[in-house]
């Protein structure tokens, strides 16, 4: 940070950064510097500068800078500070001055704090002080003047039963209304896939209009099928008479109201500025932010947008609220850990708003994936092929889960294809199947699955299944075909209709393919749960109604997820820029460490010149100026109080990603080579060998008909020669990033075909699944917040407190207590008591009773286990050891499962009391009596029966 004086800050910062968002401070129609605010007249706009007043007797204060409206009124005022101070040790002293504006003029002015680093903004009338990354425009803070002068809270909101007309959505859009009219400027609405997301932030966005809190709105999402979905189904449906628009490349048009993009369209134009050097959007060129699907957009690289933009910020996600990132809840200022509305899936499908799928997952896996692929495998015939393909068949040695990645068969997509036609949901004619999407792994994949349709099925004459990818220029053609005509039945994606497509008629999803990430998994299953009331195709449904969608899964994914609940973790990759400069701080590290000044200091030069090339007028960047140019400083290396390598990677490394112009071959091979010389320096044998292969693949793919390659081709085939190798040295890693890696852009794509096979599969593992999801950590919460504000209301509320007291209770108290918890923050009423406490068959005075510590409900666990234990202890003259463990092993089967059904006892582990289990070892009216057991257990808790 340069350390400046209080004139310097703000002529070499502040006046730079005012002008980037249109505030020219020679312009004296928009901005005065150091105007008294004791001697001015701002009623008759007379400003008097410092020049003018400070000779005289009279009382004078001086604003630094005095930001004027259109009409030249007062509007804002700044007060800086010397670039080391804290800007906000500034606030007592510029609310001095704009108390002084507001005693003549009966207005408030708006606040800015700055030391040319940091800006802080404070809208009195509305918020507390907050930091934000830019000063607003003139008409961003004419915007806001006119909310506060103009808007209404309605205390009695009204939501706008036209476009939401569920309970609970008109509940989730009020809460999150309401809390805003709290003055807060975050929320996270969680809520299922299907249950309205969508329209319950059109319902938000209505009503924070009407009632004047918002002029503009910008929903954002990461695809383009959502961004159409948005503004087709949103605002074209619900906003017919507003302006609107689509942000597309290049292009913006600042004078809609609603506005519609993909994060990263607006990533490409939100650092953009016009020919006089004005950001073409400010801070505060939004009111209001949707960002559909958060959890994937917030904590990645599109994090600078929303810190950039001032606005009221709303995250919408379908994932569970028990997957979503912390760090994304803390972003919403969601610090307790649970969203500020949520409508989980289990909910929606108990209130009959989604379809159930987990009692309808069939798990099926051919033989060649359970056992791999071997060279015995191969007929004669097979065999030959491949001879002429050029592949040696002994060398076809692969296990299962290598199929569609490094072979393929194709009988193995016949005989999924083949097994899904067998068993799938029907239409209304049951002669074809309901609409149905299947997950592939690759568009080769997805190719293969699509030719074992039409080779299996010639009848539908290539109607019946089609390929959606993104390398298809007609694939959102594609899409709304499926949507709304009778064919295709069968859509085959590659990642592009994973999450976010709604198509409820959707009653089949195929996973042919392994996913590794809860989320990721969770939206998929989201694709089929829109229920029978959103269908409108009646004819395309089982018997012309939707009940439940089927889930078949040839990839173990349920049982994936069963053995590992947390699945993969997916980190964000660092950006291959990022990396780069960490070996930079390797290899100077190791240098340094042995004394080879001469290297180092070259290692030292290079990584000044990476920082210089990171765009310092970005707004990503200039949050971190300070760090900038305190690596850029020469005093960085002499300051013995700090360790220059570790200031560099943990301050600049992580901006490397912004730095612009990179290519990704050429910086691919540059850190492999950076990696390179990384390992020389430690002698690294083994690292040496591996980065050999890879390095001289690549400059093996260079194409030597090219002038540019042809000039370097002496050094090309020394790289490629085993001489170079054997004496391979930092200097020759170096020289590589220097002439070489800028070649890599003409580089030719590597072939890596997937070896394909013309052979018979057959499926030769089924399975039924019935899945229970464990309780999440939000219920957990806000179960917590219930129990602290009834513990709290036993001391206030006359009701509660005769309960405490174990007093009667009448019917008219009962009515007072649920009219006092229905109208509390937590929306609480007898039926989600008994949800949380997993207590269907308990009354509410019981329950506030459970709170307060006067009677405890036995856990879920302890009811299973009761159960069982009595039925053994009634019945034990009747029955055998084996009979006596079979049954202690349903015991542990349910307690796991939480539902049990009759076939459940002929599979695994029941299988393991041989072949006279479960019959003739008990007869089929004793089996029936512990299913009705498990029944009876799993009404009491979970108020449902298999």
């Amino acid at each position: 940070m340069l350390n400046l004086n209080e004139l310097q800050t703000r002529i070499q910062k502040i006046d730079a950064l005012l002008k980037e968002y249109g505030w020219d401070v020679s312009d004296r129609s928009k901005v005065i510097d150091e105007v008294d605010t004791k001697q001015s007249d701002f009623q008759k706009q007379l400003y008097k500068q410092v020049t003018e007043t400070r000779r005289n007797d009279l009382e004078s204060k001086y604003a630094d800078y005095l930001l004027l409206d259109s009409l030249g009124k007062p509007l804002a005022i700044i007060e800086a500070k010397r670039t080391l101070k804290d800007p906000v040790l500034g606030q007592k002293q510029a609310e001095e001055y704009a108390d002084d504006i507001k005693t003549q003029t009966g207005k408030d002015v708006f606040i800015y704090l700055s030391n040319g680093y940091e800006i802080w903004f404070w809208d009195r009338e509305r918020y507390p002080v907050r930091q934000i990354k830019g000063f607003h425009s003139q008409k961003d803070l004419e915007n806001m003047d006119y909310q506060i002068q103009h808007g209404q809270i309605e205390h009695d909101i009204e939501i706008n039963r036209s476009i939401v007309d569920r309970q609970k959505s008109v509940e989730v859009a009020k809460r999150v209304v309401e809390h805003i009219h709290k003055g807060h400027r975050k929320a996270l609405i969680v809520m299922a896939t299907g249950t309205g997301k969508t329209r319950v932030s059109m319902a938000i966005i209505d009503q924070l209009m009407r009632e004047g809190r918002v002029q503009n709105a910008l929903f954002l999402t990461d695809r383009k099928a959502l961004r159409k979905q948005a503004f087709d189904d949103g605002f074209m449906k619900y906003f017919p008479d507003e302006s609107k628009g689509k942000i597309l490349s290049g292009n913006y048009d600042s004078n809609k109201r609603l506005y519609v993009s993909t994060i990263q369209t607006f990533q490409e134009i939100y650092n953009q500025k016009d020919s006089n050097g004005v950001y073409r959007i400010s801070p505060g060129e939004f009111d209001l932010i949707f960002s559909d699907e958060a959890h994937r957009s917030i904590y990645s690289k599109w994090k600078g947008i929303f810190t950039y933009l001032d606005a009221i910020q709303i995250g919408l996600t379908a994932t569970p609220a028990d997957l979503v990132d912390r760090d994304t809840f803390r972003f919403f200022e969601c610090d307790d850990g649970s969203p500020t509305a949520l409508y989980s899936y289990e909910e929606a499908v108990n209130d009959g708003v989604l379809c159930d799928f987990r009692k309808n997952v069939s798990g099926a896996r051919t033989y060649f994936q359970i056992k791999g692929i071997r060279p015995d495998d191969l007929t004669e015939s097979e065999r030959d092929e491949l001879i002429q393909k050029g592949i040696d068949p002994d060398a076809i040695d692969f296990e299962g889960t290598e199929l569609e990645k490094k072979v393929a068969l194709k009988g193995t997509s016949e005989a999924i294809v083949r097994e899904f036609m067998e068993n799938c949901l029907t239409d209304q004619s049951g002669t074809m199947p309901a609409k149905t999407i299947f997950f592939a792994i690759s568009k080769l994949h997805a190719k293969r699955i699509w030719e074992a349709f039409e080779r299996l099925y010639p009848e539908y004459k290539g109607k019946l299944a089609k390929m959606i990818i993104s390398e298809d220029s007609r694939a959102l053609n594609s899409i709304e075909d499926f949507k709304t005509k009778p064919f295709p039945r069968v859509a085959i994606s590659v990642d592009m209709m994973d999450t976010g497509i709604d198509v409820p008629e959707v009653c089949n999803l195929v996973f042919a393919k392994p996913v590794f990430s809860k989320i990721k998994f969770w939206q998929m299953l989201g694709r089929g749960t829109r229920a029978d009331a959103a269908c409108k195709h009646r004819e395309w449904l089982p018997e012309g109604r939707k009940e439940y969608f089927k889930v078949f899964d040839f990839w173990n994914n349920f049982e994936y997820w069963d053995m590992n609940p947390e699945g993969v973790k997916n980190e964000s990759p660092e950006a291959i820029t990022n990396r780069i400069f960490l070996f930079k701080l390797k290899q100077l590290n190791e240098l340094q460490s042995r004394g080879n000044d001469e290297l180092a200091e070259k290692v030292k030069e290079s990584l000044i010149e990476d920082v210089k090339t990171l765009p310092q007028d970005s707004v990503t960047v200039r949050e971190h100026l300070q760090d900038v140019e305190k690596a850029l400083s020469p005093k960085l290396w002499d300051n013995v109080g700090l360790d220059p390598i570790d200031f560099l990677q943990k301050n600049i490394m992580p901006l490397m990603k912004f730095k612009p112009g990179v290519n990704l071959k050429e910086a691919t091979f540059a850190l492999k080579c950076e990696k390179l010389a990384f390992a020389v320096l430690q002698n690294n044998t083994n690292e040496i060998e591996r980065l050999k292969e890879s390095i001289a693949g690549m400059v093996e793919r260079l194409p030597r008909t090219l002038d540019r390659v042809r000039e370097n081709e002496t050094f090309i085939d020394e790289i490629l020669s085993h001489a170079f190798w054997n004496e391979v040295s930092y200097e020759d890693a170096k020289r590589m990033v220097d002439e070489i890696a800028p070649l890599m852009p003409y580089m030719s794509r590597e072939p890596r075909d997937t070896i394909v096979i013309d052979m018979s599969d057959k499926i030769a593992e089924r399975k039924q699944w019935v899945i229970n999801e464990d309780e999440a950590e939000y219920v957990t919460t806000y179960r917590e917040n219930v129990e602290n504000w009834i513990k709290e209301l036993a001391e206030t509320h006359p009701v509660v407190h005769k309960i405490k007291n174990d007093e009667i209770i009448t019917e008219s108290d009962l009515q007072q207590l649920e009219d006092t918890l229905f109208n509390s923050e937590l929306t609480l009423n007898e039926s989600r008591l008994k949800q949380i406490y997993h207590r269907q068959n308990t009354d509410l005075v019981e329950l506030i009773k459970h709170i307060l510590g006067l009677y405890d409900f036995p856990s879920p666990e302890e009811t299973i286990k009761d159960a069982f234990q009595t039925f053994i202890i009634e019945n034990n003259k009747h029955y055998t050891a084996d009979q006596l463990n079979f049954i202690r092993t349903l015991q542990t089967v349910f307690l796991r499962k939480k539902h049990i059904e009759f076939s459940t006892l002929w599979n695994a582990p029941f299988t393991n009391f041989g072949t006279t289990a479960p019959m003739p070892m008990f007869s089929q009216e004793e089996l029936n009596a512990f299913i009705d057991i498990c029944n009876g257990v799993e009404r009491e808790i979970f108020g449902s029966e298999a």
